[in-house]
């Protein structure tokens, strides 16, 4: 039997299993305006731009709070006052953008589509030919409510043919998928590090354009949440406008030199692969049905149906893997009757086998007795 790497497995979309290495980073105290802190900031801010080929062109911008405060800072900074905001919807996060644009009162043309088919050229081009006074258009990469990776390089293309501004929510793939922000010709990216980039939350960034940061002066409503300052004040100071949470800034340092060493997005992304697949082949033997093909698939979460058995419930479930201090995502969120695991995180193939096994003692315990466990195999078959 696999060996266990981790004493809890937190196995949902973010955040996830981090490494010890960067947990204790968070063990000592610094100072947010000692020079190491802004050397740490500064490090961050560089490698995150050379992930995405943005060093040229593109900034980084980091702002206290989680990934969703970006997003809202990106928008009432970036968008301006005359534009008006395509959002594609194929999912539950596609509709939480679409909630924090019309909550900043932002003019919002909503493409609402089904989780499948991925939205396509013809979709995107539909719309802003419905609607010729769309300035922007805003989608999410990693569709993690059900799993979805959205096709960014078409809706891209799109977007350049037509003159209008991409802004991408990569919070769940930064780090983990190829993202080419001169190339995507982006507006803007929002990033978390408590998903690919395997840190912890509490911070987000956002990689904009340096014309369009250049451009938003004195537009955002919020001083808080005002990218433009909050870039000018790195810029000009190199500490944060306002106390950071120096702890995870510290984490984050630490996470992307082990993104470094690792080998980068490829070899991350090669490595949740390889989790994932073990993870469905294995739950595939045991009966379990997956919600997406595999070719629609971002290998960083895999969403399951519910097995149909009598004795069989998502709580009884989840109680019972968490009992064996192993947490899958409790939200249902997108797609009724299907439940989620995520492979993102300080995890290898072995840590899925450790997973699997549990997966068998949960089930055999909640009374979903199924062929395989009377057949006397290793595993349970829903």
């Amino acid at each position: 039997m696999a060996k266990r790497r981790h004493d809890l497995y937190l196995l949902t979309p973010g955040p996830l299993t981090v490494a010890p290495e960067v947990k204790a980073e968070m063990l000592r105290d610094r100072s947010p305006n000692a020079e190491l802190h802004r050397e740490l900031t500064a490090g961050v801010r560089r490698y995150l731009l050379d992930l995405c080929n943005g060093a040229g062109t593109h900034e980084c911008v980091p702002i206290q709070g989680s990934a969703t405060y970006a997003i809202e800072a990106g928008l009432q900074t970036l968008m301006p006052r005359d534009g008006r905001l395509l959002v594609i919807q194929n999912g539950f996060y596609g509709l939480r953008l679409r909630e924090l644009a019309e909550g900043l009162r932002l003019p919002v043309t909503a493409l609402e589509l089904p989780m499948l088919p991925l939205p396509t050229r013809a979709d995107v081009e539909g719309a802003l030919d419905a609607d010729p006074s769309i300035t922007h258009v805003l989608l999410c990469h990693a569709e993690t409510g059900t799993g979805v990776l959205n096709p960014i390089e078409e809706v891209a293309a799109v977007a350049r043919e037509r003159g209008v501004k991409l802004l991408v929510d990569a919070v769940a793939s930064f780090g983990g998928f190829p993202l080419d922000v001169a190339a995507l010709d982006a507006e803007a990216v929002f990033v978390s590090p408590n998903k690919c980039l395997e840190s912890v939350p509490g911070v987000a960034m956002v990689i904009a354009k340096r014309a369009a940061l250049e451009g938003a002066a004195g537009r955002s409503a919020s001083v808080v949440l005002d990218l433009h300052a909050q870039w000018q004040f790195f810029e000009e100071v190199g500490w944060w406008r306002w106390t950071p949470p120096t702890h995870v800034v510290a984490a984050l340092a630490r996470a992307c030199e082990r993104h470094r060493e690792e080998g980068g997005t490829d070899r991350r992304h090669e490595r949740y692969r390889r989790n994932w697949g073990r993870l469905v082949e294995g739950l595939r033997a045991r009966g379990f049905r997956t919600l997406l093909p595999d070719d629609a698939a971002a290998p960083i979460i895999a969403t399951f149906h519910d097995p149909d058995h009598p004795n069989y419930s998502f709580e009884a479930l989840y109680r019972a893997l968490e009992r064996r201090d192993i947490v899958i995502f409790p939200g249902r969120l997108t797609a009724t009757g299907t439940f989620r695991i995520g492979v993102m995180g300080d995890l290898v193939e072995s840590d899925m086998d450790v997973i699997l096994a549990a997966m068998d003692e949960a089930l055999a315990e909640i009374g979903v007795v199924t062929a395989r466990l009377v057949a006397g195999g290793e595993g349970a078959a829903p």
